[in-house]
C-alpha cells in the first residue's frame, strides 16, 4: 500500500516539473490571476449573452454567418468557461497542490472511516489521534463544533481528554493507527488556524450511498499529495461529461450555453467544491437524467435521477416536475377515455415511457440502498437521518440560498448586528433570530410555494416532455429548501430550455454574469449573509424569469381549451414571431 502511494506522488512530481517555470511568470500571481479570471468570467457571459442575442436576429433577418464559424465561436467559448472554471489550474490560485484539503478532510476520512466515525465522532476522533500524535497542549486551547447539536465549544468540555475509548472503541487496533498517521499528514500538510478551522466545520453530512463509493475510492492508499491529486481529477472528468452530455442530448448551441453560465457563476464557484473528492457526482447525474429523458431513455433517466437523489437528498426535489407532468397525462387520459365502453386498468392510463421512467425509480431503490446498508452497516440511514436531516439541515448558515433564506433575512437580524463573543458560538443569536423570523412567516413561505406549483402546472399542461419538466422544477427546487449556495450548480439545467426557447439564453446567461459582480461588487458585501441573500434574490427572479418565458400568459380561455383538448391560443403577432424564428 505504502508503494501505491509513493508511485502516486513520484509520478505527480515528475508531470509537474515541466511546467513549474511557465507559472513562475509574474503575470500568474495569485493577485494578478485572480482579477484576470474575474473579468474573463464576466465578459464571457456578457459577451456570450449578446452573441445570442445577435445570432437570433441574425436568423430573422437571415443574415447568419456560416455554420462552422459559428461552431468554432461557440467551441472556442465552451474551452475557454471550462478553463476559467479551473483559472487554467493555476497553481498559485486557490490550492497549490490543486485538492481542497478541507474538503478532503471531510469527505476522505468521513467515508473511509465511515464505520467507525459515524456522522458525529470525526473532530473529537481528530482531537484523540492529535493527542497521542503529540499535540496535546495545543488541543487544550482549542475550540471544536459538538456535531450532534452543531454548536462550538472547548475541546476541555469533550471527553478527548477525560475519557478518549469512547471514540478508539470503534477502531480495531490497526484502523486506529491507520486514522492517526491520517491525521498526522493533515495536521502537516495543513498546520495552523487553516487546520483548526476545520473541526470548526459542518462534519460529514453525505448520504449512505456516496459513502459506499467514497469508501471504495479513498481506501486504495493513505493520505498523500499524490493520491488526493487523483481523486480530485475525478471531479474534473464529471464536469467534461456535464458539457458532453449537454452536447449529446441538445447540441452544440445549448452546451455552449450551458458551459458559459456554469464556468462564471458564483454560487458554484470553483472555490467551495473545486479540487474536492467526488463533489460533482450527483450534478453529472442530475444533468444525465435531463440528457436521457431528452433521447428518450427512461428507464436509465429515472434510474439517474434517483441516483442523484440518493448522493444529496435534494435532488429529489426535481421529481415534482416529472409528478406533475406524469398526472396530467393521467388526467386527461381518463377523461377521454371515459366515454369509452372498454375497460381500463388503472395502468393503462400511465403511458408507457412513464411506466419504464417510475421501473427505473424502483430499479436505483431497489440496489443502490441494499448495497450501501451491506457497505456502511445497518444503521447507517438512521445515523444520517438523524445528523444530516434532522440537526444540520435545520442549522441557519451563512451561505445558504433559497426562498427561506430571503423569508429570514431582516435588516435587524443580519450578522453585522447580531454577533456576540462573549457566547462560545458567536452567531447562536443570529441563528435563533433566522429560526424565529422564518416560523413567523412560514404562511408567505407556503403562499409563495401554492403559487410557484400551480404556475409549473400551468407551464406543463401541454407539454408531453419529461425533461423540460424536470428542467422547470427549478424555480421550486430553491423555493422549497435552503442550499448551501455551492448546489446552485443545479441552476445548469436552465440552459436546456433554450432548446425550446432560444430567447431564454439571454436571461439566463446574464444572471451569471451578476452574481459574479456582486461577489465582488466595490462596495461589497462584508457579511456573508447579506451576500447569499442578494445571490437568493438574483437567482428566485432568474427561475421565475424561466418559467414564465417557457408558459402562456394565464387566461380563462386558454384553460377552458386546455381542458377541452382544443389548441392553444396565440396571438397573431407573437405567431409571426414564432414562424420568423
Amino acid at each position: 500500500m505504502i508503494g501505491f502511494h509513493d508511485s502516486f506522488d513520484t509520478l505527480i512530481s515528475t508531470l509537474a516539473k515541466p511546467v513549474s517555470f511557465f507559472w513562475d511568470n509574474p503575470i500568474f500571481g495569485s493577485v494578478q490571476w485572480t482579477g484576470t479570471t474575474r473579468g474573463i468570467r464576466i465578459a464571457l457571459a456578457m459577451g456570450t449573452a449578446l452573441l445570442v442575442m445577435y445570432d437570433m436576429r441574425a436568423a430573422r433577418l437571415k443574415v447568419q454567418p456560416r455554420l462552422k464559424t459559428r461552431q468554432m465561436i461557440a467551441l472556442c467559448l465552451t474551452v475557454l468557461s471550462f478553463g476559467v472554471y479551473f483559472d487554467f489550474f493555476n497553481p498559485n490560485t486557490r490550492y497549490s497542490e490543486y485538492y481542497h484539503r478541507h474538503e478532503f478532510y471531510h469527505y476522505y476520512l468521513g467515508s473511509k472511516f465511515s464505520k467507525e466515525l459515524g456522522y458525529i465522532r470525526l473532530y473529537e476522533c481528530t482531537f484523540v489521534a492529535e493527542i497521542e500524535n503529540g499535540h496535546g497542549a495545543s488541543i487544550k486551547k482549542r475550540q471544536i463544533r459538538d456535531l450532534s447539536t452543531n454548536l462550538l465549544k472547548q475541546a476541555e468540555e469533550t471527553y478527548v481528554f477525560t475519557n478518549p475509548e469512547l471514540c478508539k472503541q470503534h477502531f480495531t487496533p490497526e484502523r486506529w493507527q491507520a486514522f492517526r498517521k491520517d491525521i498526522a499528514w493533515f495536521h502537516q500538510s495543513a498546520a495552523g488556524s487553516y487546520w483548526e478551522g476545520m473541526q470548526h466545520d459542518h462534519g460529514y453530512n453525505p448520504p449512505p450511498v456516496w459513502t459506499m463509493a467514497g469508501k471504495f475510492l479513498g481506501s486504495f492508499a493513505p493520505a498523500g499529495d499524490g493520491y488526493f491529486k487523483v481523486l480530485a481529477s475525478i471531479d474534473v472528468l464529471l464536469h467534461a461529461g456535464i458539457v458532453l452530455l449537454f452536447y449529446w442530448a441538445f447540441g452544440w448551441r445549448v452546451a455552449t450555453v450551458a458551459t458559459v453560465y456554469w464556468g462564471a457563476n458564483a454560487p458554484a464557484d470553483f472555490l467551495w467544491t473545486g479540487g474536492a473528492f467526488l463533489r460533482q457526482d450527483w450534478l453529472f447525474l442530475l444533468v444525465a437524467a435531463l440528457c436521457l429523458a431528452r433521447k428518450r431513455y427512461f428507464l436509465l433517466a429515472g434510474y439517474a435521477l434517483t441516483w442523484s437523489a440518493l448522493l444529496r437528498v435534494f435532488p429529489a426535489l426535481f421529481f415534482i416536475g416529472w409528478g406533475i407532468t406524469i398526472a396530467l397525462t393521467i388526467l386527461h387520459r381518463i377523461r377521454h377515455g371515459a366515454s369509452s365502453k372498454e375497460k381500463r386498468s388503472v395502468l393503462r392510463y400511465i403511458a408507457p415511457h412513464h411506466l419504464r421512467l417510475v421501473l427505473g425509480c424502483a430499479l436505483a431503490l431497489s440496489t443502490l440502498v441494499p448495497a450501501s446498508v451491506f457497505v456502511c452497516g445497518a444503521n447507517s440511514w438512521r445515523e444520517f437521518h438523524s445528523h444530516t436531516l434532522r440537526t444540520h439541515s435545520g442549522t441557519p448558515l451563512t451561505n445558504h440560498m433559497g426562498l427561506p433564506a430571503i423569508i429570514s433575512h431582516s435588516w435587524h437580524g443580519r450578522m453585522r448586528f447580531m454577533r456576540d463573543d462573549n457566547h462560545e458560538d458567536p452567531w447562536t443569536g443570529w441563528k435563533n433570530e433566522r429560526r424565529r423570523r422564518f416560523a413567523s412567516l412560514k404562511f408567505v413561505w407556503i403562499g409563495c410555494l401554492a403559487l410557484l406549483f400551480f404556475w409549473t402546472a400551468w407551464a406543463l399542461r401541454r407539454t408531453h416532455h419529461l425533461w423540460v419538466g424536470l428542467a422547470l422544477s427549478i424555480p421550486l427546487v430553491m423555493s422549497v429548501e435552503n442550499l448551501t449556495c455551492y448546489y446552485y450548480s443545479f441552476f445548469i439545467l436552465g440552459a436546456a430550455l433554450s432548446a425550446v426557447r432560444p430567447n431564454l439564453a439571454v436571461p439566463f446567461l446574464v444572471t451569471s454574469a451578476v452574481s459574479k459582480i456582486i461577489q465582488y461588487s466595490p462596495q461589497g458585501f462584508y457579511w456573508m449573509d447579506d451576500r447569499w441573500v442578494a445571490e437568493s434574490w438574483l437567482y428566485l427572479v432568474s427561475s421565475c424569469m424561466l418559467l414564465y418565458g417557457y408558459s402562456r400568459p394565464f387566461s380563462l380561455r386558454r384553460l377552458t381549451n386546455w381542458w377541452r383538448r382544443r389548441p392553444d391560443v396565440i396571438p397573431s403577432a407573437s405567431r409571426s414571431r414564432a414562424a420568423e424564428m
